[in-house]
């Protein structure tokens, strides 16, 4: 009788260590990091997280309650977000200032680690947070055929793992922690966005006693545009609604003065929307300051009451 409890007692043991071993696991599955629409022109860092679930299972009854989970991202830091030849760069990272990137210890990095302990049943689900920041001063990123664009990264296979070990008393470390348990599919994404800023500087004539002769002067118009958007400035009637037939007012009423604004030095191609035989300026960004500049023409005409004259166009950017 003590014999046959002796031998039942063992293969109880038995049963017991080899059905830890198979329950005892952790898995990962991982949300895109998505930055959504991004313009390289704005000059600004963009943020976005994204998570990870990590899933650790145990028997119902266990010596190694405590879990750490390590987890491993390969590859190059900082890294880029790709569309073809073009480069995005950004990078990701384990804390919410963006000081700390997430590595691997295959590469001599830091990858991203939590300690997981057995709750009063036998599965746990824990999220981590992944922390994604595009780099600032970056203009010179194109959108391709016109249109916004797609960048990516896809993560997967040797590049990620999630390696664990489960522990009594004193947790491991994750550079000790060389074999993979599985591997998680990971991807980041961001949408290069056509955009422009527009800014202009005034066309000032200067005075004049009487308007027996043409008076000339010039302002200018700067566009910034995405690289590859192309894009066209149109420039307004003003107060007198007309593109062909424009007239500063007098300061209080009273008077006009005729005037037009051309595109070229030469006096010929008159600054409009395009009608009225009009033009309008017409450039595909590179992502740096684009100018333009705005001649201004008074012809020969009566000469108004004294006072003040403008008029306020409104300079118009279509990409």
């Amino acid at each position: 009788m003590q014999r046959a409890l002796l031998m039942f007692g063992v293969c109880l043991a038995l049963l017991f260590a080899a059905g830890g071993v198979r329950a005892q696991t952790c898995s990962a599955s991982a949300t895109p990091v998505s930055f959504g629409s991004v313009s390289p022109i704005a000059g600004a860092a963009v943020s976005a997280t994204s998570s990870i679930n990590v899933t650790c299972t145990w028997p119902a009854i266990t010596f190694t309650p405590d879990v750490l989970v390590c987890l491993n991202l390969g590859g190059t830091s900082p890294r880029s977000l790709t569309n073809g030849t073009n480069a995005l760069t950004y990078d990701l990272y384990r804390d919410a200032a963006h000081t700390q990137p997430w590595g691997s210890i295959y590469s001599g990095t830091t990858p991203i680690s939590l300690i997981m302990a057995k709750p009063s049943g036998t599965t746990l689900t824990t999220t981590v947070t992944v922390y994604g920041q595009i780099s600032a001063a970056q203009p010179a990123v194109p959108t391709v055929n016109n249109a916004s664009t797609t960048y990516s990264q896809t993560f997967g296979g040797n590049t990620t793992s999630i390696n664990y070990q489960f522990y009594l008393l004193v947790a491991p470390t994750c550079a000790s922690l060389t074999s993979t348990g599985g591997t998680f599919a990971f991807s980041v994404n961001a949408n290069v966005i056509n955009n422009c800023n527009i800014s202009a500087t005034n066309v000032a004539f200067g005075s004049a006693g009487v308007l027996s002769s043409q008076l000339r002067a010039t302002g200018a118009i700067t566009a910034q545009c995405t690289n590859g958007d192309a894009y066209k400035i149109a420039l307004n009637g003003g107060a007198s609604g007309s593109v062909a037939a424009r007239a500063m007012q007098r300061s209080g009423g009273g008077g006009a003065v005729n005037y037009q604004l051309y595109l070229d030095s030469g006096y010929s191609s008159a600054w409009g929307d395009g009608t009225g035989g009009t033009v309008t300026a017409a450039g595909t960004g590179t992502g740096a300051q684009q100018s333009f500049t705005v001649y201004g023409q008074v012809p020969a005409q009566s000469t108004p009451l004294p006072g003040n004259y403008s008029d306020t166009i409104t300079a118009t950017i279509y990409f």
